[in-house]
């Protein structure tokens, strides 16, 4: 019995060495990828787009242990918030802003939805807001668009944490000076992890607090900035 105790020390050991440490974050462009078993990491839920599902969700969950995920977002304008005119608001036909809490609600919802078909579940969902996607001229708009995600998180999701990821250009661009007051994952667009490391000590664009920075190996890496509490 001590010689199959240690036996099986030594093999779980063993097998502990193969689960790596850092904390990745992966979506629909590695699907073709080998990819590694993970402690910890971050797995996009839709496909570069909104009401797009990334494919291989499924299977990119089954390699990392505790993950968050992220979803891409974009408002393109009234005529695609008029797609969804009457939920969860009852919103005017020309209601630039009721328009795009809808959109917004409701893409969240077309993620929540697909994450449980894949059964990945977590508290804790980011939003990747980027300009390479669709998004009115309009701040505003564009804000409610974001107020309208959080809210279909945290209204679908017990106990759910939402947060931000950009780049203080983009935000920008997208959102003018808006201190949306929610936690911040800061998108380096570099390759050195010591300058992510020292990126955690940025002035955060959204006002809230910097959790995590993110640099570009053989992936994308993240530096966790801090312990959420």
């Amino acid at each position: 019995m001590l010689v199959i105790a240690l036996l099986m020390t030594i093999l779980l050991g063993h097998a502990a060495t193969h689960v790596r440490s850092n904390i990745v974050d992966i979506s629909w462009p590695n699907c073709r990828e080998k990819l590694a078993d993970y402690r910890t990491g971050i797995i996009g839920v839709t496909g570069g787009r909104n009401f797009h599902p990334n494919p291989c969700l499924a299977s990119e969950s089954s390699h990392i242990q505790n993950y968050a995920v992220y979803i891409n977002t974009g408002y393109p304008g009234k005529a695609y918030g008029r797609h969804f005119q009457y939920s969860p608001r009852h919103c005017a036909y020309n209601d630039t802003y009721c328009l795009a809490y809808n959109y917004g609600y409701n893409e969240a919802l077309y993620a929540i939805h697909y994450a449980n078909l894949n059964d990945v579940h977590t508290d804790t969902w980011w939003l990747d807001v980027e300009t390479l996607n669709s998004w009115s001229d309009n701040f505003l708009a564009n804000r409610f668009f974001i107020n309208g995600a959080v809210a279909g998180i945290k209204q679908n999701i017990w106990s759910a944490k939402a947060g931000i990821y950009s780049a203080p250009l983009q935000w920008q661009q997208l959102m003018g000076p808006w201190k949306v007051k929610l936690p911040e994952w800061l998108a380096t667009g570099g390759s050195s992890q010591a300058a992510a490391t020292q990126a955690c000590h940025n002035k955060a664009f959204t006002g809230g607090k910097i959790e995590l920075t993110q640099y570009t190996q053989d992936l994308d890496q993240n530096i966790l900035c801090h312990q959420r509490k």
